[in-house]
């Protein structure tokens, strides 16, 4: 399968997701922790069976998982949608009102399977980027009629120069006492505020935000495998291949012939 990047800079619903890709699973299980964010995973066409936090269920069409949650499906040969949404975006609040403090919730409570395989159908990875691009943004457009319309909340001023900080050093070994001091707060009360604001352990947020760049970079043609372990702060290639398997189930190469990348970097915030 044809790995491509869309960036429709005009889409700002887009943009709110942090990564999203098709990918085809080649008949095996993909075993994974969700750890930085919530995920969203849907067959397009088809149904499998998953397991999720030790509850084995079958014929599932998709489901919204929270951070944090082990899990694990089999769909054969269907390709499968999957999006990683960041807990501080625009989406991730959606998504939390939407979950109500549950760990897991089936798209089929949310959106009827007919709807969804209109949205989402069987064959969407041959379209065209545009059609593809479209397709997403309607989805997250009914998924989220189903959340209230409740206010988003602000992100506290330090913790945007923070998060900037971290975006242009990622290169580099981000030590967190220099960053709290950029933020004019001790360790303890930083790693605190930190994780309260952006729904992530530091420590974690900054994997998450090299292992993001990582597949922008190798995916836009800009860098190699090996470069991108060089210039986004990984140890070495052992260090990021199994970072990225903890992530998404698949060592580095072998997403990468497999997954057609529709969405990148988002915002963090309106």
């Amino acid at each position: 399968m044809k790995l491509s990047v869309s960036a429709d800079s005009q889409s700002r619903e887009l943009q709110d997701c942090s990564i999203s890709y098709i990918i085809k699973t080649t008949d095996h299980s993909v075993q994974t922790q969700n750890r930085y964010g919530f995920k969203i995973v849907i067959t397009l066409g088809d149904t499998f069976d998953s397991e999720i936090n030790g509850h084995h269920y079958k014929a599932v069409k998709g489901f919204i998982i929270d951070r944090n949650v082990q899990h694990a499906w089999d769909a054969g040969k269907a390709v499968t949608f999957i999006s990683l949404i960041e807990p501080a975006s625009r989406w991730g609040h959606d998504l939390r009102i939407l979950l109500s403090g549950r760990k897991v919730c089936f798209v089929e409570e949310l959106i009827a399977v007919e709807e969804l395989d209109a949205i989402l159908p069987r064959g969407l990875e041959a379209m065209g980027e545009v059609i593809v691009a479209q397709c997403v943004r309607e989805f997250f457009a009914r998924l989220v009629q189903k959340t209230p319309a409740l206010p988003g909340r602000n992100m506290d001023d330090r913790m945007e120069r923070v998060i900037s900080f971290i975006g242009q050093n990622l290169s580099k070994n981000i030590d967190l006492s220099e960053v709290a001091n950029l933020a004019h707060l001790s360790s303890h009360r930083f790693r605190h505020l930190f994780t309260e604001q952006i729904g992530l352990p530091f420590t974690q947020y900054i994997i998450w935000q090299r292992l993001k760049k990582s597949i922008y970079a190798v995916a836009s043609g800009k860098m190699t495998l090996s470069e991108a372990v060089e210039n986004f702060g990984f140890t070495d290639q052992a260090h990021f291949s199994n970072a990225f398997k903890k992530t998404f189930g698949l060592f580095p190469r072998a997403f990468l012939q497999t997954s057609y990348v529709i969405i990148q970097i988002g915002r963090q915030k309106e």
